[in-house]
């Protein structure tokens, strides 16, 4: 038992990690939304994929408090409390919830007999759907209220992400459907 909880332990470290570096990639902004086109949400998809609800939700959480610590663990190397308010707040609270929304979205999507996880096409159409409606959505929520815009054209404004998201959700799900499956839980 003491054995799978290091193993647990060093993989949730992996991947945080590798959140980290992910934002090492610079941002790129388009004008007119304050939200820069990212590959760190590359990075949450993967842990979402891998890691399943708690142990994925726990290194979210981690990543928040580093972020509220003021390490800059974010694109750009941002960092600090004030962006967990800020104009762009609602992407990354949204990603503390991914993991636990995929999941629950997983036990109702029906899997073929002897399937422990969902499939490529599942976890893609999954991820997608997470990213247009949750994140998308507590991301254009929060900078509507805070920014004083239309909630509508705000999350409209994000459809511009789609097709780099679409490349990002299918490089997260052939990279885990590559992991062995003991990695999983």
């Amino acid at each position: 038992m003491k054995n799978m909880r290091v193993r647990d332990l060093t993989l949730e470290a992996v991947f945080l990690a590798l959140l980290i570096v992910f934002a090492m990639v610079p941002g790129m902004t388009l004008g007119f939304l304050p939200v820069p086109v990212v590959v760190q949400n590359l990075g949450v998809m993967l842990i979402t994929l891998v890691l399943g609800a708690r142990r994925g939700t726990m290194v979210m959480a981690v990543f928040i408090i580093m972020i509220a610590l003021g390490l800059p663990v974010l694109t750009g190397g941002h960092g600090g409390a004030a962006i967990l308010v800020g104009p762009t707040a609602g992407y990354i609270w949204a990603w503390l919830f991914q993991p636990m929304i995929f999941a629950a979205l997983s036990l109702v999507w029906p899997k073929k007999e002897g399937q422990n996880r969902p499939g490529v096409f599942q976890s893609f159409v999954l991820i997608f759907i997470i990213d247009v409606v949750v994140v998308y959505g507590m991301g254009a929520g929060w900078l509507a209220l805070s920014a004083h815009m239309d909630f509508w054209k705000t999350y409209m404004a994000n459809m511009i992400f789609i097709p780099g998201d679409i490349l990002k959700v299918f490089i997260a799900t052939v990279v885990a459907k590559a992991l062995p499956e003991k990695m999983f839980k």
